[in-house]
């Protein structure tokens, strides 16, 4: 399977709409991410398979922080690294932007998505109660630079 990570843009908008909702629940509008892919604060990442969009995950660079908004893989392409490729990519682009740390909220029932994130070197630095949908509590994961 041939693969490539590429910036994403206004021009990948809709591909981005139909993977967030192939993904979730409750996926984020096309009015969303419109706003975010217009913003200069905002990094998108995205892996295409066979010219495929099927994993994406985007950045906000606040100040001297970087907050990862979203991660999705589509479903029939999981645990093949993907996620792994693109925190990678981003990690790149926040040293570059010489951002001080990377943050995430996780699912706190989430265990793969746990795993990668502390292997990878986040560290859970909080809680939101019921931050998902009033039910499931999220975690926050930081991952710090030069420390």
């Amino acid at each position: 399977m041939m693969t490539q990570i590429k910036e994403l843009t206004k021009d990948h908008l809709q591909a981005l709409v139909v993977l967030e909702q192939a993904c979730f629940a409750h996926p984020w509008s096309e009015t969303m991410f419109q706003g975010d892919l217009e913003s200069p604060l905002t990094v998108y990442r995205g892996v295409f398979s066979e010219g495929t969009l099927v994993a994406y995950m985007g950045m906000w660079c606040v100040a001297d922080e970087g907050q990862i908004t979203n991660v999705a893989v589509h479903p029939d392409y999981r645990r093949k690294g993907f996620a792994k490729q693109l925190i990678e990519a981003l990690i790149v682009i926040a040293k570059e932007k010489k951002l001080t740390s990377l943050t995430l909220e996780v699912r706190e029932h989430n265990e793969a998505a746990i795993s990668l994130y502390e292997a990878m070197g986040f560290e859970q630095v909080g809680r939101r109660k019921g931050y998902y949908e009033g039910k499931e509590d999220a975690l926050l994961m930081t991952l710090f630079f030069g420390r």
